[in-house]
């Protein structure tokens, strides 16, 4: 069974953190934790300020950027690698690679879902 199995199907809410609903943010923190022991900073959930938004974006551009995390090609994500999607410049929906080309995902409105980013919308 794939590792992204379990967290397939599970309910979309605005800023959730937990399996009864979930944002996007807070499935990159509960996969992070439960498969990889890593504790990821959770901004989303207290409505981040701009501050709190720039450090978020400094994190993964590489301002402030510590391991584990690290910017990558695309070509070359690989499984649990986060992928940031950015409109006017901020920080706007974060996904999991599952393999190349697809990522675990959730966006308002639908459960989290395994898709392509390399094509379509996420492109």
């Amino acid at each position: 069974m794939p590792w992204s199995n379990p967290y397939s199907g599970l309910p979309w809410r605005e800023r959730g953190l937990t399996r009864e609903g979930i944002a996007c943010w807070g499935l990159c923190r509960l996969v992070y934790a439960e498969l990889l022991g890593i504790a990821v900073p959770d901004y989303a959930a207290v409505g981040a300020s701009l501050g709190e938004r720039a450090e978020v974006a400094a994190m993964f551009a590489g301002g402030t950027m510590q391991e584990p995390w690290a910017s990558i090609p695309e070509i070359e994500a690989r499984p649990f690698d986060i992928a940031v999607f950015r409109r006017a410049g901020l920080d706007v929906h974060a996904g999991i690679v599952t393999q190349p080309g697809r990522m675990l995902h959730i966006t308002a409105g639908h459960d989290s879902a395994i898709v392509a980013y390399a094509a379509g919308r996420w492109r």
